[in-house]
Protein backbone atom coordinates (compact mmCIF):
# COMPACT_ATOMS: atom_id res chain seq x y z
CA UNK A 1 0.00 0.00 0.00
CA UNK A 2 2.60 1.94 0.95
CA UNK A 3 4.53 1.86 -2.52
CA UNK A 4 1.21 2.41 -4.05
CA UNK A 5 0.19 5.94 -2.16
CA UNK A 6 4.06 6.97 -3.21
CA UNK A 7 3.40 5.88 -6.38
CA UNK A 8 0.13 7.97 -6.70
CA UNK A 9 2.03 11.15 -5.19
CA UNK A 10 4.01 11.26 -7.71
CA UNK A 11 1.94 10.99 -10.58
CA UNK A 12 -1.16 12.85 -9.32
CA UNK A 13 -2.57 12.30 -12.88
CA UNK A 14 -3.51 8.83 -12.30
CA UNK A 15 -5.96 9.85 -9.96
CA UNK A 16 -8.25 10.71 -12.18
CA UNK A 17 -8.31 8.13 -14.66
CA UNK A 18 -8.82 5.78 -11.51
CA UNK A 19 -11.67 8.27 -10.96
CA UNK A 20 -13.26 7.48 -14.58
CA UNK A 21 -12.59 3.59 -14.49
CA UNK A 22 -9.57 3.95 -16.92
CA UNK A 23 -7.01 2.43 -14.82
CA UNK A 24 -7.22 0.27 -11.80
CA UNK A 25 -5.22 -0.63 -9.07
CA UNK A 26 -4.05 -4.50 -8.87
CA UNK A 27 -4.20 -6.11 -5.62
CA UNK A 28 -6.55 -3.39 -3.87
CA UNK A 29 -9.93 -3.89 -3.47
CA UNK A 30 -13.05 -2.25 -4.71
CA UNK A 31 -13.63 -0.85 -1.35
CA UNK A 32 -9.77 0.29 -0.82
CA UNK A 33 -9.41 1.75 -4.48
CA UNK A 34 -12.54 3.73 -3.09
CA UNK A 35 -10.91 5.19 0.05
CA UNK A 36 -7.99 5.73 -1.97
CA UNK A 37 -9.81 8.09 -4.53
CA UNK A 38 -11.10 9.40 -1.46
CA UNK A 39 -8.28 10.11 0.37
CA UNK A 40 -6.57 12.11 -2.25
CA UNK A 41 -9.77 13.87 -3.79
CA UNK A 42 -9.97 15.27 -0.32
CA UNK A 43 -6.07 16.45 0.32
CA UNK A 44 -5.97 18.18 -2.84
CA UNK A 45 -9.28 20.06 -2.07
CA UNK A 46 -9.01 23.83 -0.75
CA UNK A 47 -9.60 24.57 2.68
CA UNK A 48 -10.33 28.15 2.19
CA UNK A 49 -8.28 29.44 5.14
CA UNK A 50 -5.74 31.56 2.31
CA UNK A 51 -8.60 33.13 0.99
Amino acid sequence: MQQIIRFLVEHPEVIKKLQNGTVSLIGLSELEVKAVIKAFSESTRSLGYWM
